[in-house]
């Protein structure tokens, strides 16, 4: 029979999250065994902590010669499970995903369906803004990150390069959702209505 330990680094093998909360595992054991199994997997550097209570399992990069780290966008994914938020990049996190900045802000900001909460993580800081349930849930994950993107640059300063990042950033599926009609603020519909010229 497998021990707590070893069913919490066999579904971290088979899962594509960068990082981990004890929330990620409270169906394998109880809150306590949980928690202290992470304790000792961290105590045997099996496991590392990113920061208070957010976990994850070091990888090494043979062809960088570095061990990989967990994103920001890993941990703000993990707290938005342990708590159960839906969340959507937003701002100039938004744009950089999207290719539009190439900078990395050191704050990084997403919109939620939970409370307004701050993470500093090392010199960098998330941000979870509270929104409305229609601007998390009511389209395709891409489509609302590219919503964001708009919202960010502004209807006055959009240019062609622009829209040509947001039409390559969105797929087939992104853009059939598009076409069917999207109730959202009409000047960022027009834009995206315009995405779906560029080939």
């Amino acid at each position: 029979m497998l021990s707590a330990q070893d069913k919490i680094i066999e579904r971290i093998d088979s899962s594509d999250f960068g990082a981990f909360t004890s929330a990620d595992f409270l169906d394998l054991a109880n809150f306590k065994t949980i928690n202290k199994s992470l304790e000792l997997l961290e105590d045997n550097k099996i496991l590392k902590r990113a920061k208070r209570g957010i976990y994850y399992k070091p990888r090494f990069n043979s062809i960088l010669g570095i061990e990989c780290t967990p994103s920001l966008n890993d941990i703000a994914f993990a707290i938005a499970r342990q708590f159960n938020w839906t969340i959507i990049p937003s701002g100039n996190y938004a744009l950089n995903i999207i290719g539009i900045s190439t900078q990395v802000p050191q704050k990084i900001v997403y919109i939620s369906n939970g409370p307004y909460r701050e993470y500093l993580v090392g010199n960098a800081l998330i941000i979870f803004k509270h929104s409305t349930t229609k601007d998390i849930t009511s389209y395709r994950y891409n489509n609302l990150i590219a919503i964001q993107a708009i919202k960010a640059i502004g209807k006055e300063n959009l240019n062609e390069d622009d829209v040509r990042l947001i039409s390559h950033f969105l797929n087939d599926d992104d853009k059939k959702e598009i076409a069917n009609g999207m109730r959202i603020t009409y000047w960022i519909y027009e834009v995206l209505r315009g995405v779906l010229c560029i080939i």
